[in-house]
């Protein structure tokens, strides 16, 4: 891992129309490009919008996806002291 890391999350609709979001797969790269984490979430409330068309997350991908919990500390571990990179990244933290 280097210095660097870049992460992207992405998400999907829970409650009502699908307003609300909720992770479903979180995703890191180092400086090189290379992929260091790439895990799904499982839900924890019942999703009513995939947003598959956006962010290209389907039903079975969050069935085997990993508890946030894990993914949150995992997470956690790997960016700590890290320079984070991120793309609208006040979303996904």
């Amino acid at each position: 891992v280097t210095k660097v890391i870049a992460m992207d999350c992405e998400f999907v609709g829970v409650g009502e129309d699908g307003v609300e979001s909720i992770l479903a797969r979180a995703s890191l790269v180092n400086s090189h490009g290379h992929c260091v984490y790439d895990k799904f979430v499982k839900a924890t409330e019942p999703v009513t919008d995939y947003r598959t068309a956006v962010s290209g997350v389907r039903e079975e991908d969050m069935l085997r996806g990993e508890e946030f919990s894990v993914v949150q500390q995992e997470v956690a571990d790997l960016i700590k002291g890290k320079l984070l990179v991120g793309h609208a990244i006040m979303n996904d933290l």
